[in-house]
């Protein structure tokens, strides 16, 4: 009986280890960006993303009434090939449909969500205007408040103002669960970048180490162990 019970856990575990539900915050995160002409950005996948998801990526500031302030790029980008937990994509003026944004090297922001412009559900945000703060309000193209749901060091991450920059994976790229990975990648201190030369991230993939199955397998030993002890 216990070997069936055991055996019907692993079935559960395998389920939610492989299961995948629609983006929500914190499943993409920033991780380098480019305003010096290339004007691109890199996103890392802390979820797997499947695909015919739909993303938006705006330039446009977030007013402290709850909405975006108007008149820079807004691009729509519909995921081709599923995108592997730990993968880092590039978004150009090539990618999707719209308009794309044109980051300042004077400061910008990057934010992604989904939904619409109207109604929009944030996923992650980044903020390069500044001393590596949020502003209280959008009053120009370069600045913005901090979009409705996000949390500046987890799910957005405001760095000192420079025209290009990179999450620093050379010194902080080691394995994470998604929480640890959107810590890092949300402190300041962690990026380096220019403001003459293009950055990209020294890696192409990152390890994400899965919460749910290492709490699912901490339960199974414990099930295991107080059998034992039974016995």
């Amino acid at each position: 009986m216990m070997k069936n019970t055991i055996a019907t856990l692993g079935i559960i575990l395998a389920s939610t280890v492989t299961s995948q539900a629609a983006i929500v915050m914190g499943d993409l995160a920033i991780v380098g960006f480019n305003s010096d002409g290339t004007d691109n950005f890199h996103v890392l996948a802390l979820n797997e993303i499947a695909s015919g998801e739909t993303l938006l990526f705006t330039d446009n500031g977030w007013l402290s009434s709850g909405s975006f302030r108007d008149n820079e790029g807004t691009k729509t980008y519909t995921v081709g090939a599923t995108i592997a937990a730990g993968s880092i994509i590039v978004i150009g003026v090539s990618e999707g449909a719209g308009t794309a944004p044109s980051l300042a090297a004077s400061g910008d922001q990057v934010l992604i969500f989904t939904g619409s412009n109207a109604s929009p559900t944030f996923v992650y945000g980044l903020n390069d205007d500044g001393g590596g703060v949020w502003q209280a309000n959008a009053t120009s193209s370069n600045n913005s408040a901090l979009p409705t749901g996000l949390v500046n060091g987890t799910t957005a991450v405001a760095i000192n103002e420079i025209d290009n920059a990179v999450f620093d994976f050379d010194n902080n790229g080691a394995p994470k669960t998604r929480d640890q990975w959107l810590a890092a990648i949300g402190d300041k201190d962690n990026w380096i970048g220019s403001n003459s030369a293009n950055q990209t991230p020294s890696v192409t993939s990152v390890t994400v180490i899965p919460e749910s199955s290492s709490a699912a397998l901490l339960g199974l030993a414990g099930l295991v162990l107080l059998t034992r002890r039974r016995k």
